[in-house]
């Protein structure tokens, strides 16, 4: 138990080095090629965080813990709002319109709702996998020409301007540190903790390694809204919900048959809040520390009932 408690330090101190190389060269990308930083959090940033996801998913895979794959990958998407929004929330004002991220609300839903119809048999084989990239190449190409890609804003100007080779050099590098921080924090530290204490596969895969999995997009969060990056917090937020569904069971689903218990509720609670952040974006202009709050209760019910 030493060692895993160990390698839960470990890993989130891997994590937070990690998040602040990429956030910092995600901006630096973003202030050289005059992209927003929204575009930048949905693509870039939103994959390089979303590795852990992807690395669990192919390693699940090959040794054959198949609620593990799902389970990351739902559990992780909830509690990117609920953890990853919600407790940065109770320390920053989050201002967004749902207006604005109108487009990728949509992508998301279509993401989940194509995600349950293949799900529906419990799942997912090689043909279902081609159809999550192929939607997953369409939102790419769909991000890269968004009305705002060139609107680049007064916070990226102020920043210290990196050269484009460190700049790549800190993207690279944050996303190995956040892979290897979430490695040893799941794998090493959280994983071996909690089958000590015999909870099923489904609720590790839904709780544990999906919060560890979801620590970059926390990190990354708290970083990026400290040096006043919302767009970048944002979009790192549901690029990576858009990027675990669609590239993350895309990807694995080519290694062989995903097969699943049933995640319907799992799958409908992840929609519920993402419906429940784009009510807070139109009616509230974005999140406040109620609202932050609210989403936090909400994953703690989430893990409650997982465990009960």
């Amino acid at each position: 138990m030493l060692s895993s408690l160990f390698f839960l330090i470990v890993g989130s101190v891997g994590l937070y080095f990690g998040s602040e190389w990429l956030i910092d060269g995600a901006k630096s990308l973003a202030k050289k090629f005059k992209i927003s930083d929204l575009v930048i959090g949905l693509t870039i940033v939103s994959i390089g965080t979303s590795f852990p996801e992807l690395v669990i998913g192919l390693i699940s895979a090959w040794e054959g813990y198949n609620d593990f794959i799902i389970g990351n990958v739902l559990g992780s998407n909830i509690a990117n709002i609920g953890l990853a929004l919600g407790l940065p929330a109770l320390l920053y004002r989050i201002k967004f319109h749902s207006k604005d991220l109108a487009s990728v609300f949509v992508y998301n839903l279509i993401a989940a709702g194509y995600l349950y119809y293949i799900l529906l048999d419990n799942k997912i084989v090689l043909i279902e996998s081609q159809g999550l990239l192929f939607i997953f190449i369409i939102y790419i190409i769909g991000s890269f020409l968004r009305p705002d890609i060139t609107s680049c804003n007064d916070e990226l100007a102020s920043e210290n301007e990196l050269s484009f080779f460190r700049s790549i050099m800190k993207l690279v590098a944050g996303s190995i540190v956040l892979y290897a921080g979430s490695d040893l924090f799941v794998n090493n530290g959280a994983a071996p903790l909690v089958r000590e204490l015999g909870f099923s596969e489904k609720a590790i895969g839904m709780t544990v390694i999906a919060v560890g999995t979801s620590l970059p997009e926390i990190f990354v969060t708290l970083l990026a809204l400290s040096k006043k990056a919302v767009g970048i917090s944002l979009g790192n937020i549901i690029g990576s919900n858009i990027f675990n569904i669609l590239f993350v069971l895309g990807s694995v689903g080519l290694v062989g048959p995903i097969v699943a218990s049933n995640v319907t509720i799992e799958l409908f609670f992840g929609i519920f809040l993402l419906f429940l952040l784009s009510l807070f974006g139109m009616f509230f202009n974005g999140l406040n520390r109620f609202s932050g709050a609210f989403l936090v209760l909400l994953y703690i019910i989430f893990v409650y009932f997982q465990f009960s």
